[in-house]
Protein backbone atom coordinates (compact mmCIF):
# COMPACT_ATOMS: atom_id res chain seq x y z
CA UNK A 1 0.00 0.00 0.00
CA UNK A 2 2.82 2.38 0.88
CA UNK A 3 4.60 1.69 -2.42
CA UNK A 4 1.38 2.31 -4.36
CA UNK A 5 1.06 5.66 -2.61
CA UNK A 6 4.49 6.81 -3.77
CA UNK A 7 3.98 5.49 -7.32
CA UNK A 8 0.70 7.37 -7.69
CA UNK A 9 2.14 10.57 -6.33
CA UNK A 10 5.10 10.25 -8.67
CA UNK A 11 2.75 10.03 -11.65
CA UNK A 12 0.59 12.91 -10.48
CA UNK A 13 3.50 15.19 -9.61
CA UNK A 14 5.68 14.36 -12.62
CA UNK A 15 6.26 17.66 -14.38
CA UNK A 16 4.28 19.31 -11.61
CA UNK A 17 6.71 19.56 -8.72
CA UNK A 18 5.42 23.05 -8.07
CA UNK A 19 2.28 25.04 -8.69
CA UNK A 20 1.55 28.75 -8.93
CA UNK A 21 -0.97 30.49 -6.72
CA UNK A 22 -1.45 34.14 -7.64
CA UNK A 23 1.93 34.14 -9.42
CA UNK A 24 3.69 32.73 -6.35
CA UNK A 25 5.39 29.33 -6.73
CA UNK A 26 4.65 26.64 -4.12
CA UNK A 27 6.43 23.29 -3.95
CA UNK A 28 4.17 20.24 -3.91
CA UNK A 29 5.21 17.07 -2.09
CA UNK A 30 3.53 13.93 -0.67
CA UNK A 31 3.71 15.47 2.80
CA UNK A 32 4.06 19.10 3.74
CA UNK A 33 6.07 20.73 6.53
CA UNK A 34 4.97 23.19 9.17
CA UNK A 35 5.32 26.92 8.63
CA UNK A 36 8.54 28.13 10.29
CA UNK A 37 10.13 24.69 10.46
CA UNK A 38 13.79 24.20 9.52
CA UNK A 39 15.15 21.28 7.52
CA UNK A 40 16.22 20.16 4.08
CA UNK A 41 14.80 18.82 0.85
CA UNK A 42 15.42 15.18 0.13
CA UNK A 43 15.12 13.12 -3.01
CA UNK A 44 12.07 10.88 -3.44
CA UNK A 45 11.97 9.07 -6.81
CA UNK A 46 13.73 12.14 -8.23
CA UNK A 47 11.02 14.30 -6.69
CA UNK A 48 13.10 16.75 -4.67
CA UNK A 49 10.32 18.64 -2.95
CA UNK A 50 9.98 16.31 0.04
CA UNK A 51 10.99 18.41 3.02
CA UNK A 52 12.58 16.71 6.03
CA UNK A 53 11.89 18.77 9.14
CA UNK A 54 14.71 18.86 11.68
CA UNK A 55 13.78 21.58 14.18
CA UNK A 56 11.64 24.61 14.99
CA UNK A 57 12.76 28.08 15.97
CA UNK A 58 11.88 28.92 19.58
CA UNK A 59 9.74 32.04 19.51
CA UNK A 60 9.72 34.38 22.48
CA UNK A 61 8.06 37.13 20.41
CA UNK A 62 5.22 36.97 17.92
CA UNK A 63 6.11 37.14 14.21
CA UNK A 64 3.95 39.11 11.77
CA UNK A 65 2.34 37.04 8.99
CA UNK A 66 0.78 37.87 5.64
CA UNK A 67 -2.41 35.89 4.97
CA UNK A 68 -4.53 35.84 1.82
CA UNK A 69 -7.65 33.89 0.85
CA UNK A 70 -7.79 32.66 -2.77
CA UNK A 71 -10.23 30.40 -4.68
CA UNK A 72 -9.42 26.83 -5.66
CA UNK A 73 -9.06 26.02 -9.34
CA UNK A 74 -9.10 22.76 -11.31
CA UNK A 75 -5.34 22.21 -11.16
CA UNK A 76 -5.08 22.82 -7.42
CA UNK A 77 -8.03 20.54 -6.78
CA UNK A 78 -6.42 17.74 -8.81
CA UNK A 79 -3.23 17.92 -6.76
CA UNK A 80 -5.07 18.16 -3.45
CA UNK A 81 -7.35 15.23 -4.33
CA UNK A 82 -4.36 13.04 -5.25
CA UNK A 83 -2.83 13.67 -1.82
CA UNK A 84 -6.16 13.05 -0.05
CA UNK A 85 -6.54 9.51 -1.46
CA UNK A 86 -3.78 8.26 0.80
CA UNK A 87 -4.27 10.60 3.74
CA UNK A 88 -7.44 9.93 5.70
CA UNK A 89 -6.79 12.88 8.00
CA UNK A 90 -6.74 15.41 5.18
CA UNK A 91 -9.79 17.66 5.12
CA UNK A 92 -12.18 17.08 2.21
CA UNK A 93 -12.82 19.70 -0.47
CA UNK A 94 -16.12 19.84 -2.36
CA UNK A 95 -14.94 21.30 -5.66
CA UNK A 96 -17.27 21.54 -8.68
CA UNK A 97 -15.75 23.37 -11.65
CA UNK A 98 -19.12 24.36 -13.12
CA UNK A 99 -20.32 26.09 -9.96
CA UNK A 100 -19.55 29.82 -9.66
CA UNK A 101 -18.69 29.60 -5.96
CA UNK A 102 -15.46 27.70 -5.41
CA UNK A 103 -13.85 26.37 -2.21
CA UNK A 104 -11.10 28.63 -0.91
CA UNK A 105 -7.44 28.18 -0.15
CA UNK A 106 -5.37 30.22 2.30
CA UNK A 107 -1.78 31.29 1.71
CA UNK A 108 0.29 32.13 4.79
CA UNK A 109 3.84 33.49 4.70
CA UNK A 110 6.32 34.99 7.13
CA UNK A 111 6.29 38.77 6.74
CA UNK A 112 8.47 39.90 9.62
CA UNK A 113 11.85 38.61 8.41
CA UNK A 114 13.70 40.85 10.86
CA UNK A 115 11.79 39.32 13.75
CA UNK A 116 12.66 35.76 12.70
CA UNK A 117 16.34 36.72 12.26
CA UNK A 118 16.45 38.24 15.76
CA UNK A 119 14.92 35.08 17.25
CA UNK A 120 17.45 32.84 15.49
CA UNK A 121 20.40 34.89 16.77
CA UNK A 122 19.05 35.05 20.34
CA UNK A 123 20.53 32.92 23.17
CA UNK A 124 17.35 30.85 23.52
CA UNK A 125 17.98 29.50 20.00
CA UNK A 126 21.65 28.65 20.53
CA UNK A 127 21.11 24.98 19.65
CA UNK A 128 19.20 25.88 16.46
CA UNK A 129 21.89 28.39 15.50
CA UNK A 130 24.61 25.78 16.00
CA UNK A 131 22.71 23.33 13.79
CA UNK A 132 22.54 25.91 11.00
CA UNK A 133 26.25 26.68 11.36
CA UNK A 134 27.19 23.02 11.23
CA UNK A 135 24.99 22.05 8.27
CA UNK A 136 25.00 25.16 6.03
CA UNK A 137 22.31 23.52 3.87
CA UNK A 138 19.13 23.80 5.90
CA UNK A 139 16.28 26.07 4.88
CA UNK A 140 13.20 27.50 6.57
CA UNK A 141 9.60 26.97 5.46
CA UNK A 142 8.58 30.58 4.92
CA UNK A 143 5.17 30.08 3.31
CA UNK A 144 2.39 27.52 2.97
CA UNK A 145 -0.83 27.09 1.00
CA UNK A 146 -3.42 25.36 3.17
CA UNK A 147 -7.06 24.32 3.05
CA UNK A 148 -9.02 25.57 6.08
CA UNK A 149 -12.63 25.18 7.15
CA UNK A 150 -15.21 27.84 6.32
CA UNK A 151 -15.32 28.75 10.00
CA UNK A 152 -11.55 29.26 10.13
CA UNK A 153 -11.60 31.36 6.95
CA UNK A 154 -14.38 33.50 8.41
CA UNK A 155 -12.20 34.13 11.48
CA UNK A 156 -9.31 35.17 9.23
CA UNK A 157 -11.54 37.60 7.34
CA UNK A 158 -12.69 39.11 10.62
CA UNK A 159 -9.11 39.91 11.67
CA UNK A 160 -6.84 42.63 10.29
CA UNK A 161 -3.44 41.44 11.59
CA UNK A 162 -1.88 37.98 11.98
CA UNK A 163 1.03 36.66 14.05
CA UNK A 164 2.89 33.38 14.37
CA UNK A 165 3.25 32.51 18.06
CA UNK A 166 4.50 29.60 20.17
CA UNK A 167 2.39 28.46 23.08
CA UNK A 168 3.88 24.98 23.50
CA UNK A 169 7.44 23.71 23.25
CA UNK A 170 7.09 22.32 19.72
CA UNK A 171 3.86 23.83 18.40
CA UNK A 172 3.01 27.08 16.67
CA UNK A 173 -0.29 28.88 16.52
CA UNK A 174 -1.60 31.84 14.53
CA UNK A 175 -3.00 34.67 16.62
CA UNK A 176 -5.65 36.78 14.90
CA UNK A 177 -5.88 40.44 15.88
CA UNK A 178 -8.40 43.15 15.16
CA UNK A 179 -7.79 46.78 16.10
CA UNK A 180 -4.84 45.71 18.24
CA UNK A 181 -6.70 43.05 20.24
CA UNK A 182 -6.41 39.29 19.89
CA UNK A 183 -9.75 37.82 18.84
CA UNK A 184 -8.86 34.22 17.90
CA UNK A 185 -6.07 31.66 17.60
CA UNK A 186 -5.77 29.08 14.82
CA UNK A 187 -3.72 25.88 14.85
CA UNK A 188 -2.81 24.71 11.35
CA UNK A 189 -3.14 21.00 10.61
CA UNK A 190 -0.21 19.97 8.40
CA UNK A 191 -2.44 17.35 6.76
CA UNK A 192 -4.31 20.17 5.02
CA UNK A 193 -1.22 21.83 3.52
CA UNK A 194 -1.17 21.74 -0.29
CA UNK A 195 2.26 23.25 -0.90
CA UNK A 196 5.07 25.20 0.70
CA UNK A 197 7.77 27.79 0.06
CA UNK A 198 11.27 27.61 1.51
CA UNK A 199 13.87 30.32 2.11
CA UNK A 200 17.64 30.20 2.61
CA UNK A 201 19.71 31.81 5.33
CA UNK A 202 22.14 34.65 4.64
CA UNK A 203 25.15 35.16 6.89
CA UNK A 204 26.94 38.31 7.99
CA UNK A 205 30.13 38.83 9.94
CA UNK A 206 30.52 41.23 12.86
CA UNK A 207 33.43 43.59 13.50
CA UNK A 208 34.78 41.03 15.96
CA UNK A 209 34.77 38.36 13.26
CA UNK A 210 31.75 36.44 14.53
CA UNK A 211 29.23 35.07 12.05
CA UNK A 212 25.50 35.65 12.55
CA UNK A 213 22.29 35.19 10.57
CA UNK A 214 21.77 38.51 8.79
CA UNK A 215 18.82 37.84 6.49
CA UNK A 216 16.57 35.24 4.90
CA UNK A 217 16.54 35.01 1.10
CA UNK A 218 13.09 34.11 -0.16
CA UNK A 219 12.80 31.16 -2.52
CA UNK A 220 15.48 31.31 -5.25
CA UNK A 221 16.73 34.84 -4.59
CA UNK A 222 20.37 35.41 -3.69
CA UNK A 223 21.77 37.01 -0.55
CA UNK A 224 22.00 40.79 -0.77
CA UNK A 225 24.50 43.39 0.33
CA UNK A 226 27.33 42.20 2.54
CA UNK A 227 25.71 38.87 3.32
CA UNK A 228 26.71 35.39 2.20
CA UNK A 229 24.89 32.13 1.50
CA UNK A 230 27.59 30.19 3.36
CA UNK A 231 30.02 30.92 6.15
CA UNK A 232 33.49 31.47 4.75
CA UNK A 233 36.35 29.79 6.50
CA UNK A 234 39.11 32.02 7.78
CA UNK A 235 42.30 31.83 5.78
CA UNK A 236 45.27 30.57 7.75
CA UNK A 237 48.13 33.00 8.07
CA UNK A 238 51.11 32.10 5.90
CA UNK A 239 54.23 30.92 7.68
CA UNK A 240 57.33 33.08 7.46
CA UNK A 241 59.21 30.57 5.31
CA UNK A 242 56.34 30.66 2.75
CA UNK A 243 56.64 34.44 2.37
Amino acid sequence: MKNSFFVLLLVVFAGCQSTKIKNECYKVAPSSPELGSIGQSKSLFNLKNEFEERTLTKLENKIRLAIEVVPFNKKLNKIYTAKAKFNQNQSKINYVDSLPTKPELVTIRLQDVTGIVEELNAPHNASVFRLLVDTQKYKMVSGIAVSLTETEIAKIREADTYYLTQSLANKYGIDLYKLGKRINTLVINSNSVLGYQSSSFCWGISEKGNWYIADIAERNTSCKGKTYSKIKKKKKAKKLFDM
